[in-house]
């Protein structure tokens, strides 16, 4: 079936890949656990840690207001209702597949979406299968082919808040962090 020539080159091209590439063709395929060495470039000095801290604080602050709210648009097949207080009073029900336009925190700008669930919270027992950060307060609708979101997340606004004195609740600010 296949000529000599292509035979050859095939064997030729596996004995180039086992030589140069031998670790993916280790049991398992995974590469070995090394620590990575440390950068040849000396430790930065505390000085340089607090100019960065004052750099990263502005955007920093920025950034974390953006994290607070939800609001986008989505065009996909499905149906979907969701009113939610937190994971203390939430219902929903709906089953969609869209593509969202809008702003879900740092998420750009068009992100995709798959729901399914049907549940009902209250007081935080949850009671079914709900998809949504348990910290937000909002709404989605999706009827047939379009659906809207609205909601501000409480942590994330907790978030912004104590930033304001440098303390990073979601773990989520650039540059370093003055209590580490």
């Amino acid at each position: 079936m296949f000529s000599t020539t292509a035979k050859l080159f095939a064997s030729v091209a596996a004995a180039a890949a086992l030589t140069l590439c031998p670790l993916p063709s280790m049991a398992g395929g995974e590469m070995p656990s090394k620590p990575c060495p440390a950068p040849s470039v000396g430790q930065p000095s505390g000085k340089n840690d607090v100019l960065h801290m004052i750099l990263y604080y502005v955007p920093n602050r920025v950034l974390d207001f953006v994290d607070i709210f939800r609001l986008s648009v989505g065009v996909g097949v499905g149906y979907g209702v969701n009113v939610r207080l937190t994971e203390l009073a939430e219902v929903g029900l709906g089953k969609y597949e869209s593509t969202r336009f809008g702003m879900k925190g740092r998420i750009l700008p068009m992100y995709e979406e798959n729901i399914d669930e049907a549940g009902v919270a209250f007081l935080g027992m949850v009671n079914g299968c709900l998809q949504r950060d348990p910290t937000e307060i909002g709404a989605d609708l999706h009827v047939g082919v379009i659906g809207a979101q609205a909601a501000v997340s409480v942590a994330e606004a907790a978030d912004f808040v104590v930033g304001f004195l440098m303390i990073d609740l979601q773990g989520d600010d650039l540059g370093p962090n003055p209590w580490d």
